[in-house]
């Protein structure tokens, strides 16, 4: 079966048409500064924030805006949520960070009931299966609506939204719980390729493992010719009526591809896959080509892989997007600490905040590109300014090459925890470790030393000989009376 990730770049390929047949009036476009400019643009990405809608760093109008949320037309922006993936099509400004949108789509990639769940050793991560699609959610960076991690259960019937890896696992961005599983009266959403008929199915055909009945009273007005065929790419709305059957309520044609956008841009979020090089790779499905592109980090040129989450922008032209600019959106850095101080821009977004460790202090950037979630439960929506001294805070970083600068991809503000720095080492002896230029304690006796593979180390002096051999970061844990010596040092890709 064809992943259902394919809807990441299904729906861009509708709202390209639409811009290229009328969006390109505006005139041609600059590219000054590796950017994204001229007027119509195309933007696929989590949402990470509201107020207006911000998507891929770019903050949205949405005043006169068009919301299409799981094929209702007549949704309102207040159905949309943190975390969802959509896509936004309108006009950006001369600034490259806000614009307007015309309209806004949002499809989840599968819904069902969840089942082989388990978690990883360090219950940092759940995996399960939807049909014949495997789904990973994390306590740190899946948005949980209507759903807890610590209660996600077998049968819970859940929907899910995120994009899916190299190995064709689907990361969740978002995880809304939609209830317990009822044989004959939940609902379900699928995605994938006909199988199982020759042509006019007449009734029956599989998706994968999963076997799908239809019949008069099916909608298959999104279907060419009202006619289902083997082969054809579509997605299924219906009624779970056995552990693997789905009685179709609606089956539509989901079109593949996307076609040049000539001077109108594209923005796209999501994982590495097929990468041969910078010339040559594909996030969200996209063939890419990014040997003139301006990388963020710089050190993401040489260092992009498989799986990694960033953000491309550009035309297509010949089907490939040309990118001028990637830029890193996952974190290699996490600081998980108490706030000390928070500066907030005029903008109310811009700013930053300084996080208080034991060792001493590092300050984060803040910006338009930043997710921010309250998981208190305090603030539905959390804005820089909401932030205050003594919160607990979550922080995914990565380090920007020039300034040495860290900035903040991810911000949660979270129940008060133990203390964690995850980083590169500036220097490890066996007493000591240096993280982003703080010191923290390695004793024999107190600190838990692990190497990659959370396998025990015997003692410090073996623990950063594997550091150094092997050039990995280190992830230090600091108990929550924290006192700068590491409770738990473990070496991390």
């Amino acid at each position: 079966m064809r992943n259902s990730i394919h809807k990441i770049f299904l729906a861009v390929s509708l709202i390209v048409t639409i811009l290229v047949a009328g969006g390109c009036g505006g005139g041609a476009s600059s590219l000054a500064g590796g950017g994204i400019g001229g007027t119509g643009i195309t933007a696929f990405g989590t949402i990470t924030g509201f107020g207006s809608v911000f998507v891929n760093g770019i903050e949205f109008e949405t005043s006169g805006s068009l919301f299409d949320v799981d094929d209702n037309d007549t949704a309102v922006e207040g159905d949309l949520g943190i975390g969802m993936v959509v896509t936004v099509t309108g006009n950006l400004n001369d600034d490259g960070v806000t614009g307007t949108a015309d309209s806004i789509e949002y499809d989840d990639e599968i819904e069902g009931p969840v089942s082989n769940l388990s978690e990883d050793v360090a219950l940092q991560t759940k995996t399960f299966t939807i049909f014949d699609t495997t789904v990973v959610a994390s306590l740190s960076s899946t948005v949980f609506a209507n759903a807890d991690y610590n209660t996600l259960a077998q049968d819970d019937v859940v929907e899910i939204s995120g994009f899916v890896d190299e190995a064709g696992t689907l990361v969740a961005t978002r995880l809304e719980g939609e209830g317990p599983l009822v044989l004959g009266t939940t609902e379900v959403e699928i995605k994938g390729t006909v199988s199982g008929c020759t042509g006019d199915c007449s009734g029956t055909f599989n998706i994968g493992s999963v076997g799908v009945s239809y019949d008069g009273t099916t909608d298959l007005t999104g279907m060419p010719g009202g006619v289902v065929s083997d082969g054809q790419f579509v997605e299924v709305k219906g009624t779970l009526v056995g552990a693997n059957t789905i009685s179709a309520i609606r089956i539509e044609l989901e079109d593949e591809g996307i076609g040049d956008t000539g001077d109108n841009k594209v923005s796209i979020e999501g994982l590495v896959s097929e990468f041969s090089g910078v010339g040559s790779f594909r996030v969200a499905g996209q063939l890419v080509d990014a040997t003139g592109a301006v990388f963020t980090p710089a050190s993401l040129e040489t260092g992009m892989a498989d799986g990694m989450e960033i953000e491309v922008e550009g035309p297509i032209v010949g089907g490939v997007l040309q990118a001028v600019k990637v830029e890193a959106r996952g974190g290699e850095i996490r600081i998980d600490a108490r706030v000390q101080s928070t500066t907030v821009a005029a903008d109310g977004i811009n700013g930053s905040i300084t996080l208080l460790l034991d060792p001493g202090s590092l300050t984060v950037k803040v910006d338009s590109q930043t997710a921010l979630r309250d998981d208190t439960g305090v603030e539905e929506l959390l804005a820089l300014g909401e932030i205050s001294q003594g919160n607990f805070l979550e922080v995914e970083a990565f380090r920007e090459d020039t300034s040495g600068e860290l900035i903040a991809t991810e911000v949660r503000r979270d129940a008060p925890d133990d203390d964690i720095l995850r980083g590169p080492v500036d220097s490890c002896d066996g007493s000591q470790v240096t993280i982003l230029g703080l010191d923290y304690a390695l004793i024999n006796g107190l600190t838990t030393y692990k190497d990659q593979n959370e396998i025990l180390l015997a003692n410090g002096n073996d623990f950063c000989t594997a550091q150094a051999a092997g050039g990995f970061f280190v992830k230090v844990r600091d108990d929550r009376v924290a006192d700068g010596v590491a409770d738990e040092a473990e070496l991390q890709d």
